[in-house]
């Protein structure tokens, strides 16, 4: 049965059931972002984590019971009664309340923001359903199973942590699998472990696809929560009551899963925690990488981690000691990386008028000649339109914005200003002909096809496109379907991985963007035995990081130049979005954060961004500003930890 209320808790002189509720309701405003006072009615059952009916500024509104008290904070004769009860479900305890409260601290929210994303809407019908579920069946410890996956990265103490959590105290590892590994397997026999000693696991990941979550899922699916096919009111409602009575011990899902009650938690995985899909774009704008590390933390159990790259708020992280790193010895990890070819497009003997090298070319054509499959990595999808010269490859720019031209009608455009004008040679050769910068999937894949017409060429733009189903074939891929074992390359490889337009990717302006193409071309390079990537500068840090396989020595060169302009992981970024009020805020910011923060701006969309090192009393000192924008209904938005788009 779900766990229900029992008589009101507390107590007051005489044994007497405490006569008050303290109630957070469901409203957005930040100066509203406190509990208020509600009379429990004669002969109701209210305890902590329910869910109540109130009258709240002359509207029937939802709220949820966080404290009981014998007195209310204001004079009695304003307090009204509880309008209704509903349901005798806990949705929550006291724990869960502390950790609500510390993710709406975090990153700058309400509880009432956090408590839409953690509890599911309600269904009646569901209730009554959970009420006829029997007791679930104990959890008898067992042996713990082998886990011959992590031997190659001395994890003894993640393993320790996973056989008894509750002598571990709260570890926090970040692994690296090694590029030819199975990184589901090893993930399905750390929670196998867990399990045999008795405790509950949760994994996020941030796709619906990622095999691990499916062999997770396989180790016991009639007590697993299955987030990614929780869709509905009801199916969210039950499978939140399962992990919470205690009728599933395992909970995977998404983003949104972090927040999945496991009863007995024993272990929190987080599957590519660099991943931007991470990031929730509501209130609370919170990272499920931090969340799933706090979780544990609260828990007091092991979190575990992964990715190729750390994101930079992980390096701070396994800088400040707060996170452990799990990693095979480096001669184990060069060894092992798949052999990685640089071709210099500065350089004029590899064809540099052609979208490929003739490398690229020859390991194409001999892939296709033996009957093996070709990953191709293309920057973005459709046809492509930024444009350079087809002479010497320079990006033509717009003299206005200095962004990148694409065609229009006979002449140039800007799609980021609007300005037009004439074709004009290049400034930098003369030539008058021009080519897509990058092409992007389908252009790629036409000219492919045109190129080996014995393979079967098929763009994927997204994780669930459908890949070739023949072999000899290229598969033309965007990030989007750089995936862990991709359907259409079963258990096999890909022969060759060609990255021919590796500076589109680097050299976005974007303060990221080296990081992001070095972070997508190791996802990529997990699939092929052979890289062959293209570029004008060979020596850029995250080619070579690719080349020596070594993404720690990328982050020692950029977190110094990095932290030169005050940006992660030296310090944390805020971005206050105040549209037309931007002004102001940024004066207000300016004064409550003078000491503290630097506040730049405001860009022309009325964003701001401040840069802290001292993030706690930046967002303390942010407290009643968001209090006061609230008040006067400004519509400021607060984004701790942005993540660039694209």
């Amino acid at each position: 049965m779900p766990q229900a209320a029992p008589p009101s808790e507390g107590g007051g002189p005489n044994g007497r059931a405490p006569g008050y509720a303290r109630v957070i309701v469901d409203v957005r405003p930040a100066h509203l972002d406190h509990p208020f006072d509600y009379r429990i009615p004669e002969g109701a059952t209210v305890g902590i984590g329910q869910r109540v009916r109130v009258a709240f500024a002359g509207r029937r509104r939802t709220g949820w019971v966080v404290d009981l008290a014998d007195e209310p904070e204001t004079d009695p004769a304003r307090v009204r009664d509880l309008a209704l009860v509903q349901g005798e479900t806990r949705w929550f305890d006291r724990d869960d309340l502390r950790f609500y409260r510390w993710v709406a601290d975090r990153w700058a929210g309400t509880l009432a923001d956090v408590l839409r994303h953690a509890v599911p809407a309600r269904v009646a019908a569901v209730d009554r359903e959970a009420a006829e579920w029997p007791a679930p069946p104990p959890c008898t410890p067992s042996r713990p199973p082998p886990a011959a996956a992590w031997e190659a990265y001395g994890a003894e103490s993640l393993l320790a942590a996973a056989d008894a959590p509750d002598e571990s105290g709260a570890p926090a590892f970040w692994w690296r699998p090694l590029a030819d590994a199975d990184p589901a397997g090893a993930v399905a026999e750390l929670a196998a472990r867990t399990l045999a000693a008795g405790r509950g696991v949760l994994v996020i990941a941030p796709e619906p696809n990622a095999p691990a979550l499916d062999a997770v899922a396989g180790l016991d699916p009639d007590r697993t929560v299955d987030w990614r096919a929780a869709q509905g009111p009801r199916s969210r409602h039950r499978a939140f009551l399962r992990g919470r009575t205690g009728h599933a011990r395992v909970a995977v899902g998404e983003r949104g899963a972090v927040f999945a009650p496991v009863a007995e938690l024993g272990l929190v995985i987080a599957l590519d925690e660099a991943n931007p899909a991470y990031k929730e774009h509501r209130s609370p704008r919170f990272h499920a990488r931090d969340v799933a590390l706090a979780r544990a933390r609260f828990a007091g159990v092991p979190a575990v981690v992964t990715g190729d790259l750390p994101s930079a708020a992980l390096w701070r992280l396994l800088g400040d000691g707060h996170v452990a790193e799990l990693r095979a010895p480096r001669a184990v990890e060069t060894d092992r990386a798949p052999a990685v070819e640089v071709i210099d497009l500065a350089d004029p003997r590899p064809r540099p008028r052609a979208r490929l090298s003739s490398v690229a070319d020859r390991a194409l054509a001999r892939t296709v000649g033996e009957g093996g499959a070709a990953l191709v990595l293309a920057t973005r999808r459709g046809e492509g339109t930024a444009l350079a010269c087809s002479g010497c490859g320079e990006r033509l720019v717009c003299p206005v914005c200095a962004g990148s031209l694409a065609a229009h009608g006979s002449g140039r455009g800007c799609p980021t200003c609007g300005w037009t004008g004439s074709a004009e040679p290049c400034r930098r050769c003369g030539d008058t002909r021009t080519a897509p910068l990058a092409a992007g999937a389908e252009r790629l894949a036409a000219e492919l096809g045109r190129a080996h017409p014995a393979a079967e060429v098929v763009a994927l733009e997204g994780y669930d496109a459908p890949g070739p189903t023949e072999r000899p074939a290229i598969a033309v891929a965007t990030r989007g379907a750089i995936v862990d074992r991709p359907g259409w390359l079963g258990s096999d490889r890909a022969t060759v991985l060609v990255v021919p337009d590796a500076d589109a990717l680097r050299g976005r302006a974007d303060l990221e963007a080296g990081e992001d193409a070095l972070r997508l071309w190791m996802d990529a390079a997990r699939l092929a035995d052979h890289i062959v990537l293209q570029t004008r500068e060979p020596r850029a840090a995250g080619v070579q990081a690719l080349v020596r396989w070594d993404p720690d020595g990328f982050w020692r060169r950029e977190e110094r130049w990095r932290a030169e302009l005050g940006f992660p992981p030296a310090r944390t970024l805020v971005r206050v979005e105040a549209g037309r009020h931007a002004e102001l805020v940024g004066e207000q910011l300016r004064e409550a954060l003078a000491g503290i923060a630097d506040v730049l701006g405001p860009d022309p969309g009325g964003a701001l961004l401040v840069k802290t090192a001292r993030l706690r009393g930046t967002l303390r000192a942010l407290v009643p500003l968001r209090a006061a924008w609230g008040r006067d209904d400004l519509g400021v938005r607060v984004d701790v930890d942005p993540v660039p788009a694209g």
